[in-house]
């Protein structure tokens, strides 16, 4: 039975594997290959193995601190004693495996009951082409923003299959990387999950364990150091171009009203906590839903400050959207589509190679949030997206 699920998905997947064999050969023809945020990871853990200062040094860019937590460093570990060309190849082929992964867990996760088939391909197809600039930016830069939104995914679905320390171990791993995660916490506990959070805190001591046999000297002082960091990159939300809080300063701006910049960041967290609760009111009495989880992660871009490739956490939000639309009338579907054409252009074209730095300058600076935005506001006003009695959804 796996065999065959897998021989289906390869079938349509092996065009999308060589897009990115492709890609790679380009840029070393341009000497393009830079990988610059890979360079971070294996910069910082040299510089672990070396016992040299792994926080507030740039590795690579002038902007490449590395502000995440030590215990990743381990799983860097092992590419940072091979040459930097060697392991970022290796590290691109890993990334290219894990963007096709996700196309395996998408069709896992929201399409149960189907085969691979046109329909199938149909919805993953039009949701890999709205993230083609992410998807090539997790390639260009390597970053592991694919490979958080898939481990994601696992433990979601773990959840669903009734393993929660599975779950629980896979949720610590992603909340090492980033803690912008922490957002799927609420819901966590107001699904009274509390297996999945015991086994995360088993998780996170299993993985500060590790790392202070690694560096027992230095255990302390790393993780005070990434605290700082952590501070330091976070500073001034409402500045950030693509956030919510950034919106609403704006809004009130043009209407010659004066905001404080904390209350720009306590109105956005309000609006957008009591939208989400709003949306799953109705199935308050229900148990763990992975579709009111993963919709999540599409706030984590507008209410945390991060860069547009982050926006690829999104993705399952976008599928599920589609799914719905699909079984809106005829009047409801002229109107999504209306509000998918006006977020398509940042999501779509947001590349200094199409249209040019300036442009894609000002869509990294405030265009591909508010096409975001604009889709959350579409999928909780209009019919708070009626994801549970869809025919393709099978989850819960």
């Amino acid at each position: 039975m796996l065999k065959e699920e897998f021989k289906y998905f390869w079938k349509g997947a092996r065009w999308f594997a060589l897009l990115p064999v492709l890609y790679l050969a380009l840029l070393f023809i341009n000497h393009r290959f830079q990988l610059s945020d890979f360079n971070v990871y294996y910069g910082a853990a040299d510089a672990l193995i070396n016992g040299e200062q792994v926080y507030g040094k740039a590795f690579g860019l002038s902007s490449g601190f590395y502000k995440y937590s030590p215990e990743i460093l381990v799983p860097f570990l092992p590419l940072a004693l091979l040459k930097y060309d060697v392991a970022a190849v290796l590290f691109y082929l890993i990334n290219t495996g894990i963007i096709l992964l996700l196309l395996k867990e998408f069709k896992q996760t929201f399409f149960k009951s189907l085969e691979w088939g046109r329909e199938v391909w149909f919805f993953l197809i039009a949701t890999v082409l709205f993230f083609g600039d992410q998807l090539e930016r997790e390639l260009f830069l390597g970053n592991v923003n694919a490979l958080l939104l898939l481990l994601t995914l696992w433990s979601v679905r773990s959840i669903e299959n009734n393993q929660r320390a599975k779950a629980g171990l896979i949720y610590a791993v992603v909340l090492c990387f980033k803690i912008h995660f922490l957002i799927l916490l609420p819901y966590f506990i107001l699904k009274k999950e509390w297996k999945v959070l015991l086994y995360t805190i088993i998780g996170l001591f299993g993985m500060a364990i590790t790392l202070f046999i690694c560096v027992p000297n230095r255990f302390v002082v790393l993780h005070s150091q990434w605290l700082k960091a952590v501070q330091a990159h976070n500073v001034q939300l409402d500045h950030s171009p693509n956030t919510i809080y950034f919106f609403i300063q704006k809004i009130l701006s043009s209407m010659h009203m004066a905001v404080i910049p904390i209350a720009a960041v306590l109105i956005g967290l309000a609006l957008a906590g009591m939208t989400y609760l709003k949306f799953i009111w109705k199935n308050i009495g229900k148990g763990f839903q992975s579709n009111e989880a993963l919709i999540l992660l599409a706030l984590i871009p507008v209410l945390t400050h991060t860069d547009t490739e982050h926006f690829l956490w999104a993705m399952p939000f976008f599928l599920m959207l589609l799914i719905s639309i699909s079984t809106w009338n005829k009047k409801g579907k002229i109107t999504a589509a209306i509000v998918l054409l006006c977020a398509s252009f940042p999501f779509l074209f947001n590349s200094p190679d199409i249209v040019g730095k300036g442009l894609s300058k000002q869509l990294d600076e405030g265009g591909i949030g508010l096409a975001l935005i604009l889709l959350l506001l579409l999928s909780f006003l209009y019919r708070s997206v009626k994801f549970f009695k869809n025919r393709f959804v099978q989850i819960g």
